[in-house]
């Protein structure tokens, strides 16, 4: 049996955000290596590589995260930018409500992410109320944790673009942890507010 072969596609040059961290593969804090170890372990194969490429030459030009939603541009090899969405499920009802009132009963757990760190006792209240803090998980049924959108022609979700997008979401939390939270749909003001 023989084996398709694909045409050698070299990106355009993009003056993007540069990746500092995805270099090594490896982060500081333990969160940034779940983060790492997550992505792995989402199958993603060869993308994950070629992201990495994508995300160290710069060809993502833009990003930003509006809650648990995550919004790029990736700059491939055809003459338009690839639009790229990242969407995180995030708790609802009655489950949201109990993750917010435990974070807001512990103070010190608020003040740690605050300044940019990430007690294990989080991923703790998340996953006692059934919902993983982490990308990867599945609800249920089909039902999966993070959705991927690119306006790439790839088959393959996540693609090379979305997998950029992520390399790149992991340094942002590498610096602050908080933005893990947020994507779940929780901002740290409500966890400050005095009601």
């Amino acid at each position: 049996m023989s084996r398709k072969r694909y045409p050698v596609r070299i990106p355009r040059h993009a003056s993007g955000i540069r990746a500092q961290e995805s270099r090594t593969g490896s982060g500081r804090s333990w969160w940034s290596r779940r983060w790492l170890a997550t992505l792995e372990q989402m199958g993603l194969g060869a993308r994950l590589g070629r992201g990495r490429n994508y995300a160290m030459s710069g060809q993502v030009v833009s990003i930003s995260i509006e809650g648990p939603r995550v919004l790029a541009t990736v700059v491939g090899s055809r003459p338009d930018p690839y639009s790229v969405s990242v969407v995180f499920r995030a708790p609802e009802g009655d489950a949201r409500s109990r993750i917010v009132a435990r974070l807001k009963a512990e103070p010190m757990l608020v003040a740690r992410m605050l300044a940019d760190d990430l007690p294990t006792e989080v991923e703790a209240i998340f996953r006692d109320e059934g919902w993983p803090l982490f990308p990867g998980g599945k609800l249920g049924p089909g039902r999966y944790d993070m959705t991927t959108k690119c306006s790439c022609p790839d088959y393959a979700n996540p693609c090379k673009h979305s997998s950029a997008v992520l390399l790149l979401l992991g340094e942002e939390i590498a610096r602050r942890p908080a933005t893990l939270v947020e994507l779940r749909g929780i901002t740290m003001e409500e966890l400050y507010d005095e009601d």
